[in-house]
């Protein structure tokens, strides 16, 4: 029996009075992990999380310090303020965001939730996991589709995958491991054509470094598709990784299912997050110039894996996707007895992920690296 967009509305797949577990810790993904020399050496270089190596900006330094003097209070007021922000930065309204302690939080509240009702996570893959870890430690089932031969999310092959078992279709575009992204007209279709009683996920972890840059969003089509819940974070170009600061963008039926689950109540995250978040959305300047010296630093390293005849994927993110099979040795840790991190996702072979430092990490990285050649 088909179902149309007020029923689904009434029987959200969010709309669950159960209550959500709790999840393990969050799986990173990466076979790299900081060592514990990081603390006493400073001339050690992070190629591997993916951070912006610029942030957090001044305005929002300035912000966390001024905020020191009202830790004593619980963050109501900043917490509505920067909602206000998003909403009209955005065209929608307060209603249709949900604050959370970076976008990791959105994801692990979507795959437990998913998992509750014993459903079926449907996903492009390799991509991020924290989703699917979540849900198959809860209960849920995971169903993947390979990407095609240029690492790429084939859409057509997703949509015809999904099933009556199917209760959430994710996609991370731009995507992580692989730095691809998808067409914003395709994805676009593609929401539109999931059907209604199966929610969509977008991951837009990485959009404002994307070729598309914000117009490429999904979150127009909030008000519209009443099943799509968008992730974002302030994690990657504003660089507040540290501050855990992210939302969700859904219709109200699903942020209110979700505030319901929260635990954290959007105060969670406390003072310094938020003001530091609501500083930086103030400060363009330091997001574009960010932008811009993150696409200095990949110029530097298509160069020379041009030069070497090294595979990559051109990136739409902060990090570049490349096969290893031009190199000898194991780089993860030839690289970091140099002081270099670097990773690479641990369910796939031959490959290499470099996040993009300023330039000068960049040229060190080219340097070191192709004393590694074959």
């Amino acid at each position: 029996m088909s179902i149309n967009r007020r029923q689904w509305l009434q029987q959200s797949l969010l709309a669950s009075t159960s209550v959500l577990l709790a999840g393990a810790p969050i799986a990173q993904g990466c076979a790299s992990e900081r060592p514990k020399e990081i603390l006493e050496k400073d001339d050690l270089i992070l190629l591997n999380w993916n951070e912006n190596p610029y942030g957090p900006s001044e305005s929002a330094v300035k912000a966390v310090n001024d905020a020191m003097k009202f830790a004593n209070r619980y963050p109501d007021e900043v917490a509505a303020e920067l909602k206000e922000k998003l909403a009209k930065k955005n065209n929608l309204r307060t209603r249709n965001f949900l604050l959370t302690a970076g976008s990791t939080e959105v994801l692990s509240l979507l795959g437990q939730h998913v998992a509750l009702q014993k459903g079926e996570i449907l996903t492009p893959f390799p991509t991020f996991p924290t989703a699917l870890r979540f849900g198959e430690r809860t209960g849920a089932t995971v169903k993947k589709v390979d990407l095609d031969s240029n690492d790429r999310i084939d859409l057509d092959k997703v949509l015809s995958a999904i099933s009556s078992k199917t209760t959430m279709v994710f996609i991370c575009n731009p995507n992580n491991p692989t730095g691809t992204e998808v067409v914003t007209e395709d994805l676009k279709s593609f929401c539109r054509n999931v059907p209604e009683n199966v929610l969509i996920c977008v991951d837009e972890a990485y959009v404002e470094y994307s070729n598309a840059g914000l117009k490429g969003s999904m979150i127009g089509l909030v008000d519209e598709l009443p099943n799509l819940v968008i992730c974002r974070t302030f994690s990657k170009a504003y660089g507040l990784a540290g501050l855990r600061m992210g939302y969700a963008v859904s219709h109200k039926k699903n942020i209110d299912a979700l505030s319901r689950r929260h635990l954290g109540a959007e105060i969670s995250t406390g003072w310094p997050p938020l003001v530091a978040a609501s500083a930086t959305m103030d400060d363009p300047e330091f997001l574009n110039q960010c932008i811009e010296r993150n696409a200095e630093g990949k110029k530097i390293v298509y160069n020379a894996y041009d030069s070497w005849g090294v595979k990559y994927n051109p990136s739409s993110t902060n990090f570049i996707y490349a096969r290893d099979e031009r190199f000898e040795g194991n780089l993860i840790a030839k690289m970091k007895e140099r002081g270099i991190l670097i990773t690479k996702w641990p369910t796939m072979t031959n490959h290499i992920r470099v996040s993009i430092g300023k330039p000068e990490h960049m040229k060190l990285f080219v340097e070191t690296i192709k004393g590694f050649l074959v």
